[in-house]
């Protein structure tokens, strides 16, 4: 049998915080530097990457090398459970390999898990374990979702753990493209640089109240845009495609306003990206 994640394009890459930088009041931009940062392959898109967030020291049993994903994973699970360090998926904002350089946007949650949290706190020369695409391992692009065929109107909805793939979906799109845009946020300001980055599309910001649960707000909006123009968008088929990403129990609420709107389930992408619970 095949060792897990053997087709994996990713490899565990050795970084540290170069630059903190506060985007709004719940995103904060880390800039992350390594020298082996030159091998990141800059996929764009919604690609994700795991962050190895630190329960303590820096673990040395990762080496210093870019061990593949199948080998890091082996070592990650040989730590006993007060030394592994938490798993957390995110999406690249920018990658720039000729300066060895990643950011990423952390949203800080109302209650903060070990990602948020360690993001919060985070300063200049610390050390952080990310794993990600590789361009000597393969071209092919794991980890993005984003697969819109021929499709030249989208809908893309998502709450603020989707707003870096969103940003970077649509910096990609083709010019003929064209997205109708639906934000769930529970403070405006957080929705505004994005908001600033997607112009020439239609977007329309929800703000989630304090009594609301994650997604609710969105799935709100999503129900209402069914309402007005689901029908028109399932008579469009593949030219048709609609990306959703917010709290993991609204989606499949979410999927299912859409395809009650009569629009085929293979138009239809719609993804967890974070869990309203206690976080640990």
């Amino acid at each position: 049998m095949p060792a897990p994640f053997h087709a994996s394009a990713n490899a565990l890459f050795h970084t540290e915080v170069r630059q903190v930088s506060r985007l709004s009041p719940g995103f904060v931009r880390i800039t992350l530097a390594g020298a082996q940062l030159n091998r990141f392959a800059a996929h764009g898109l919604d690609q994700r990457i795991k962050i190895l967030v630190p329960s303590g020291p820096y673990p040395a049993v990762f080496g210093d090398e870019l061990l593949h994903e199948s080998e890091w994973r082996r070592h990650w699970r040989d730590l006993s459970a007060s030394d592994r360090p938490a798993l957390r998926s995110y999406t690249t904002s920018a990658v720039r390999p000729d300066q060895r350089e990643v950011d990423v946007d952390f949203y800080v949650h109302a209650r903060p898990g070990p990602a948020s949290s360690w993001a919060e706190a985070a300063s200049v020369g610390q050390r952080l374990l990310i794993s990600g695409p590789s361009s000597r391992l393969s071209e092919n692009r794991h980890g993005i979702q984003w697969s819109p065929g021929t499709a030249t109107r989208v809908l893309l909805a998502g709450d603020e753990t989707a707003f870096p793939a969103i940003r970077g979906i649509v910096s990609a799109m083709r010019p003929m493209i064209r997205a109708t845009i639906i934000l769930e946020t529970g403070d405006p300001l957080d929705a505004a640089w994005l908001a600033r980055e997607v112009r020439g599309h239609t977007v329309t910001v929800h703000r989630r109240g304090a009594a609301d649960g994650g997604g609710s707000a969105l799935r709100r909006a999503v129900a209402a845009w069914t309402r007005g123009a689901g029908s028109g968008a399932a008579v469009l088929g593949e030219d048709f495609y609609a990306w959703l990403a917010t709290e993991s129990r609204q989606v499949s609420a979410l999927r299912g306003l859409l395809l009650g709107a009569g629009i085929a389930p293979a138009q239809v992408h719609a993804q967890g990206y974070w869990n309203d619970r206690p976080r640990t």
